[in-house]
Parts: C-alpha cells; sequence; structure tokens
C-alpha cells in the first residue's frame, strides 16, 4: 500500500509498504478515507518532534472497516469510523487512573510517531481506539473530532463560563478551533493573526480577530469593558508572555501551541497575587466520545477543512500550511487553515 513515512530529520516519503493485517482477535482493519495535517505532523516534519524512523505517520484518520477480529463486537464491514490516536499501556498507575496521554510507556503507543499512523491507504488498530461516526456526520467533521477533544479537554480544563472573555493567540487549525469552541461557551472572543489569509478565515468566527500589533491594551479596554481577558489561549507555542500582558486578575492562561524552544520568565508574585493558573492539560484524555456529540452542535465544524489534496501531493499540501518550502525554506503564501490528505 502506498504511505507517507518517516525517514529522518525533515525527510518523509511517499512510498509503497507492507499492508497491515490483523494480528489479534480485539483489532479492526480500516480502509483510510483521509486525515487531517495536525500542528504535530507540521512540527515533524520540520525537525522540532522526532518520530521513529520507517514510521507511518498522521493520526486524525478516519475510513471504512474493512475486516474484523474473531473478538470484535462494535464494529462490521462497512461501518464509518475515526481512529483515537491517545493510546496507551492501560496498566501504569496514570492510567488506571484515566490519565492515559500521561503513560508511563507513552512512547511505545504514539500513533503516527512511534506506532504506525493514519497517511497510508489502510490502518489496523484495536477496537476500543475506533469509534463510529454518526451518519449525518461528514468526513470532515470527522476528521476535525480529535482535535476537537483536544480544544474541548482546554475549556474544561479552565472552567469556561458564559460570561468569560477569550483571547486566543493564533488563528491556525488550533486557534481557530478554540475560537469556535469559544464563541459556543463564552461572552467575548478574540483571535490574533499575522497570516492575512488566515485573519479572514478567523474573521468569520471570532468576534474580532487583529494583527498582533493592533490588539493594544487601549484596544482590549474598548472591546472588552475596560478590562483584560479572563482566558488567554497561546495556540501558536511562543506567545505566552503576550498572555501574560494581557490576562485579569483571577485568569487563566492556557499553553496550546507546541514550540520546544520557546521559554517565558514570570514573576510568582505576581501570579499569586493577581490570582493567575497557567493551564497545561490540554492535551485529550478520552475526549472522543464527547467530542462527537459536541460537533453535531456545531454545523461550521466541516468548514474548518479548508483544503483537501490527494496523499500524494503531501508536499504541496504541507508548504501550503506551513508557509515555506519544506525544502528550499522559500517563504509561500498560506492557502489553508486545516488540510485533509486524501486517499
Amino acid at each position: 500500500m502506498k504511505a507517507l513515512v518517516y525517514q529522518d530529520l525533515k525527510q518523509v516519503t511517499y512510498q509503497e509498504i507492507e499492508e497491515p493485517t490483523i494480528q489479534k482477535p480485539n483489532q479492526v482493519k480500516i480502509k483510510i478515507y483521509g486525515s487531517g495535517i495536525c500542528g504535530t505532523d507540521l512540527n515533524i516534519v520540520k525537525g522540532k518532534v522526532p518520530a521513529n524512523k520507517g514510521t507511518i505517520i498522521g493520526h486524525e484518520g478516519v475510513g471504512t472497516v474493512v475486516e474484523v477480529g474473531d473478538d470484535v463486537r462494535g464494529f462490521k464491514i462497512g461501518d464509518r469510523v475515526l481512529v483515537d490516536p491517545t493510546q496507551s499501556c492501560g496498566t501504569c498507575s496514570y492510567c488506571r487512573e484515566g490519565l492515559f496521554i500521561y503513560c508511563e510507556n507513552f512512547d511505545d503507543y504514539q500513533v503516527g510517531m512511534t506506532t504506525h499512523g493514519t497517511f497510508a491507504e489502510y490502518f489496523v488498530g484495536d477496537e476500543k481506539y475506533i469509534y463510529a461516526i454518526p451518519d449525518s456526520m461528514s468526513w470532515e467533521t470527522a476528521m476535525m473530532i480529535e482535535p476537537l477533544g483536544c480544544v474541548l479537554q482546554t475549556f474544561m480544563k479552565a472552567g469556561t463560563k458564559p460570561s468569560d472573555s477569550v483571547l486566543v493567540l493564533g488563528s491556525g487549525a488550533i486557534g481557530s478551533l478554540c475560537q469556535l469552541v469559544s464563541k459556543r461557551l463564552a461572552r467575548l472572543t478574540v483571535g490574533t493573526e499575522v497570516d492575512p489569509y488566515r485573519k479572514e478565515f478567523a474573521s468569520g468566527i471570532a468576534d474580532h480577530v487583529f494583527y498582533p500589533q493592533d490588539l493594544t491594551l487601549d484596544k482590549v479596554y474598548e472591546i472588552n469593558n475596560n478590562k483584560k481577558f479572563d482566558i488567554v489561549v497561546d495556540a501558536v507555542g511562543n506567545q505566552l508572555h503576550v498572555g501574560f500582558e494581557l490576562i485579569a486578575k483571577g485568569g487563566k492562561i492556557i499553553p496550546m501551541g507546541y514550540d520546544d524552544s520557546y521559554e517565558v520568565t514570570f514573576k510568582s508574585t505576581a501570579v499569586i497575587n493577581d490570582g493567575i493558573s497557567i493551564i497545561g492539560a490540554v492535551a485529550n484524555h478520552s475526549m472522543i466520545s464527547t467530542a462527537l456529540k459536541f460537533a453535531q452542535s456545531i454545523p461550521e465544524l466541516e468548514q474548518m477543512v479548508t483544503a483537501k489534496e490527494l496523499l500524494s501531493d503531501y508536499e504541496q499540501a504541507f508548504n501550503g500550511t506551513i508557509g515555506y518550502d519544506m525544502h528550499t525554506g522559500e517563504k509561500l503564501p498560506m492557502n489553508s487553515v486545516k488540510t485533509a490528505l486524501i486517499l
């Protein structure tokens, strides 16, 4: 079968690889329709996140069941399904508390990084990590369920209230999705974005979207009743310093974007005196079922997938999402917020 395989630092190839087969009676084999490109996939391509050589990348996969193991009872051939990539050993102390993303053996179970992912024609996985897609749900919406689960986890941990004002720094795929959820849960949703294409897209979601330099403190006071924000989400990965500048007393700052090179300093006394909470628990802990139900009330979710490319055209898809040529580094215009690679 054809698959997108990680080879080495900043190197992935579209190649022929052996088709997976069911190895255990509780496994399901899926013919993949497509997979969303996640920020993690982009960071693998950029060389910021490691993956095992020879591993198929991708983890936001949806498709159709083509074979089931003898012990599988919840699925049959022809069912439309999605894959939950948050997998774990199930027996360590964290797993026994339901904190699967903190699994002590997590490195052995990272779909698309250390175990084969969904940028491929077929995927085989345990039944417990496979979820049925409602008949009324499009493939595009289904590909947004896993990232939606992460965003819901974020806003639930933050205890978001209908009276809250929310600032989302960055309007890429996760940032725009945060804005979409915030519009359902909070009073005021504001975004920032440096790229004109993504800023225009986010303007159709949030109450206000600004270029970062235009969101001055005076502007914040003007649009938010002379108050800073109750919740600030850094969806870029290197903007927490802005979060500390624009967070209200008693507010919550949430780092979501991933940039391992970024560091920020703050005064612990200021955090204590102003009652600021920093919430790092944004990973997806068994949120797929919740996200599937919530998604059915958000018809706009389908529009989050702004481009679809064939898996064989992955370079073009990555370039348009990253904003530069993945080989030469030449700057390119962004032309998508969320791109799906289709088989």
